[in-house]
């Protein structure tokens, strides 16, 4: 009999109560795994630590309205930054950087960040990796610098609209 249980060589089904037998055991097996997968079972992994972080806040510059939060995240050899805006122009672009120096002494650009977007409500968020250790911080500190337009290519968009200083720690 096809995809049933083996027979003996005299046709009677001595061989049925064994088979049923071990496909019992085969399926509670299964199931028992599979019930201790879906409750998590036998997991000893747990939570990974939290990456130190650090946060600053993101003031307006030059009379723009521009104001916000900003988070650094370290890791062994990177930093995130991550800066939420409000009040900027609608649907507008801002070149941003990390400079040298702080806000009251301004310096040069350290590293350049990604660019910050406004939704149409002026809303901005915009997440950066900088590839070097927190710890390269210089001796004149960092700072959040987005500047009023997309690039240099004009004057007007030169100007800072919020700026945020980095503590060492």
């Amino acid at each position: 009999m096809k995809g049933g249980p083996a027979m003996s060589p005299h046709g009677d089904k001595a061989l049925v109560a064994p088979y049923y037998k071990t496909v019992r055991k085969i399926l509670i097996a299964l199931a028992s795994v599979l019930a201790v997968a879906a409750c998590g079972g036998g997991s000893t992994a747990s939570t990974p630590p939290s990456l130190p972080t650090v946060n600053f806040t993101m003031t307006t510059q030059n009379a723009s309205g521009v104001s916000g939060t900003g988070q650094i995240v370290k890791s062994a050899d990177s930093f995130t930054v991550t800066v939420k805006l409000t009040g900027m122009k609608p649907n507008s672009t801002h070149v941003s950087h990390l400079h040298s120096g702080s806000c009251a002494i301004q310096g040069g650009i350290a590293y350049a960040l990604q660019s910050v977007v406004a939704d149409s409500t002026g809303a901005a968020t915009t997440t950066s990796t900088v590839q070097v250790p927190y710890s390269f911080l210089p001796a004149s500190g960092w700072y959040v610098n987005v500047h009023n337009g997309p690039d240099f290519t004009e004057p007007d968009y030169a100007p800072s609209v919020t700026c945020g200083d980095l503590s060492a720690t």
